[in-house]
């Protein structure tokens, strides 16, 4: 079992096209907190000024106090995966070279993990694990490790007399 090195970001060749960057911060969500928050300073009520004071508290926070990095950037080829916060380092995985991923949000906390052919396991921390899908299951969806246990677990294809039988017996359950 090989080791995944990181090599100098200058030494470290991708292949294909740029599509997408993964980040550790969340964009969206403190935007729209902040959105959020200013929104429910226009009622005339304190509870719910105070309930916006607090949106626009956090999403401050969130701004100023998590530090933003990179964590990969996907190609049409595969994946570069940054080994240091200030991105100094990477590793180029080929999508060839590929056995697995999957995307993991446990108690608020998302990974994305990929497994290599050779049985190395990549773990990436993101706030932007669904982008990091949406992407990953647009080129490669046949290694995603949901959609191959979902394809285990059908028997057969449904056509559509079964689909029906699965609808009807769905609403007699209840």
């Amino acid at each position: 079992m090989n080791e995944i090195k990181y090599v100098d970001i200058a030494d470290c060749k991708s292949q294909g096209n740029f599509l997408k960057a993964v980040c550790f911060k969340p964009k969206k969500a403190p935007l729209i907190c902040l959105i959020l928050g200013v929104l429910l300073m226009i009622p005339n009520n304190s509870y719910v000024r105070l309930l916006g004071v607090f949106f626009i508290f956090m999403s401050f926070l969130v701004i100023k106090l998590v530090r933003d990095f990179k964590v990969m950037d996907i190609f049409d080829k595969g994946i570069m995966f940054y080994g240091d916060e200030e991105a100094k380092t990477a590793y180029f995985l080929p999508f060839e070279e590929m056995e697995s991923w999957i995307v993991r949000h446990e108690n608020g906390h998302d990974t994305i993990e990929v497994k290599t052919k050779n049985g190395e396991m990549i773990i990436k921390d993101s706030f932007e694990a669904d982008k990091a899908y949406k992407a990953l299951y647009s080129l490669v969806r046949e290694k995603d490790e949901k959609y191959i246990q979902a394809l285990k677990n059908r028997e057969h294809e449904l056509s559509i007399p079964d689909a029906f039988n699965n609808i009807k017996r769905s609403f007699r359950k209840k």
